[in-house]
């Protein structure tokens, strides 16, 4: 299975200059444990997450109205092709510990694949197999 199959494609995205007030109000409108920060064509400068916010603020006591979200973001995160295979990509994550993994295209973010996002299709794919024994063994 491709990435693209499992991705993501409504990232949630702001400019470098986006104050961290305002990456959390899209994060929170948007429902999402993290935004991808992006230059105007969708090139990817890096990550921030609801963790990086919260540490930013509570722990290091940044002002979320003035701190820049490239301030406190993971540059170059690790990213992932959107026709790679799902394998690859758990690989990454689970080497790097990555729970969010931006998907590029030409050096362009297209999507965003999570653990959750896998672990859905894992979950499918294991009740599939399960289900199939079960009739199996009650042919036989």
């Amino acid at each position: 299975m491709k990435v693209r199959e499992l991705m993501h494609k409504d990232v949630v995205t702001v400019l470098p200059t986006a104050t961290l007030h305002d990456a959390a109000l899209k994060m929170r409108e948007q429902n999402v444990g993290s935004i991808l920060i992006v230059e105007e064509d969708r090139s990817l400068k890096g990550i921030v997450t609801d963790r990086d916010l919260s540490l930013a603020v509570a722990a290091d006591f940044k002002d979320p109205k003035t701190t820049h979200a490239s301030e406190i973001m993971t540059k170059e995160p690790v990213t992932i092709e959107a026709n790679d295979d799902v394998d690859s990509a758990l690989k990454m994550m689970r080497e790097g510990k990555i729970h969010r993994l931006p998907v590029c295209e030409e050096s362009k973010i297209v999507g965003l694949l999570s653990t959750a996002d896998v672990a859905g299709e894992l979950k499918e794919e294991m009740d599939n197999f399960f289900g199939l024994e079960e009739t199996l063994a009650k042919t036989h």
